[in-house]
């Protein structure tokens, strides 16, 4: 019988996920107080020692931290700001210490030990709340002497194959003008040695407005948003800079959210706008406005090291683009590469080394994983070299092989010059 609905057209099917978003799991690790359980109102608590894993709001709320549990720390606010911008239904391992912060670090890796490697970024959230702050060129102590201590756990995760970027909150930023600041990008080490923590972060930027109501001896009115900071990077792809422009608006006027833009010392930004060049050249990160556009934006994506390049071409992670990208390789070669470990391989009879399809196989199997991160726009292109001398007979039995990666790269200004003119 014919049909009187013309054209019928109905919804599909769709199958499992396959979205991989692991690249954007982050960390958040936080000063903070426990929160006892209350299973009549269905509140879990929080204790010391324990790693949480969340993927919403609603997680954190069953913990027991909401709103009026932000009375000296920040973690509502942090996490809230995590979830939106990078969404809800990405994963956000937190976990509460107490102390100080460069006490946190032992914290740090058992929190990359509960979440079995997952975490991508960890934010380190500061004593907000503590008294008497002793200051290091316009950073408390307290994070000043961090630094170098988030790139020695950088190192730790890197060398256990857990690869994890590290942001630190630079909580009440004191300098009184940007000459005087630390320069994150020329810190001396004893002897004059420049400190190169090329996978560490400080975040100064503030939401002025939302803490211009607490008063002036509140320890949250001079934080840094380090939880907006996490979503901005678990929203972007790892080779993206949280600085772009094109969809990196932090303000939300409807949400009454970076309405105003200022530091961790609770001053606007405009207060310190003939030295925010400066301060952005030392390394922090901070938002910013431009002139012509609505809105916040961060100002861009540095470390802590000075940009290195050597006569080969070979450059250092100065940005967290950069890490996060190599950090995302070394993964995913890790696992391409893994199930050939203790496997048995023929070698050339007359050398006792690789036969060259052998070399050239394993080099493709390196090269895929590069092909998939082209696809994606992560990167320009990736190569693999096998060492065909490699010795498979006689321990230690390495086969040896090398890989190289050109990135993307990122328009951080455009200039132009522009004339008037009696004809094109």
């Amino acid at each position: 019988m014919a049909s009187l609905k013309g054209v019928n057209i109905k919804r599909g099917t769709i199958g499992a996920s396959v979205i991989d978003n692991k690249d954007a799991v982050c960390g958040l690790l936080s000063c903070g107080t426990v929160v006892a359980a209350n299973p009549d109102k269905g509140i879990t608590g929080v204790e010391f020692n324990t790693t949480y894993r969340l993927t919403c709001m609603a997680d954190l709320e069953t913990l027991g931290i909401t709103e009026s549990y932000d009375q000296k720390f920040s973690i509502y606010r942090h996490v809230s700001e995590f979830y939106r911008i990078a969404g809800e239904g990405n994963v956000l391992y937190l976990r509460i210490y107490s102390g100080t912060m460069s006490q946190a670090f032992p914290q740090a890796k058992q929190m990359v030990a509960d979440a079995d490697g997952e975490i991508r970024i960890l934010a380190i959230a500061g004593a907000e709340s503590e008294s008497n702050v002793t200051a290091t060129n316009g950073l408390p102590k307290q994070v000043y002497d961090s630094i170098p201590l988030a790139q020695e756990f950088y190192d730790w995760t890197f060398e256990t194959f857990r690869p994890c970027q590290v942001i630190l909150e630079g909580y009440r930023f004191s300098a009184q003008s940007a000459s005087k600041a630390a320069d994150l990008r020329n810190l001396k080490l004893t002897g004059n040695v420049v400190l190169e923590a090329f996978k560490v972060s400080v975040c100064i930027g503030q939401d002025y407005a939302a803490v211009d109501n607490l008063a002036a001896d509140d320890a949250r009115r001079y934080r840094a948003d380090i939880g907006t900071m996490l979503g901005s990077l678990a929203y972007r792809q790892v080779n993206g800079n949280i600085g772009e422009v094109s969809g990196g608006c932090l303000t939300n006027a409807a949400k009454g959210v970076w309405l105003k833009a200022g530091l961790s010392n609770h001053q606007e930004i405009a207060v310190w706008d003939p030295q925010l060049e400066q301060l952005d050249e030392k390394g922090y990160i901070f938002g910013i406005h431009y002139a012509g556009m609505s809105g916040f934006f961060w100002n861009n994506d540095y470390t802590c090291t000075p940009v290195v390049q050597d006569k080969d071409g070979y450059f250092n992670e100065y940005t967290i683009s950069y890490g996060r990208v190599l950090d995302k390789a070394v993964r995913d070669l890790r696992t391409a590469l893994l199930p050939y470990v203790k496997s048995s391989i023929s070698v050339d009879p007359d050398t006792g080394k690789l036969p060259k399809a052998t070399a050239a196989y394993f080099e493709a199997v390196g090269d895929q994983v590069f092909e998939r991160m082209v696809a994606a726009g992560i990167i320009t292109a990736g190569k693999t070299t096998v060492n065909a001398d490699s010795n498979l007979l006689v321990s230690p039995r390495e086969l040896e092989v090398s890989f190289v990666i050109v990135p993307t790269g990122c328009i951080e200004e455009i200039k132009g010059t522009i004339n008037l003119k009696t004809n094109l």
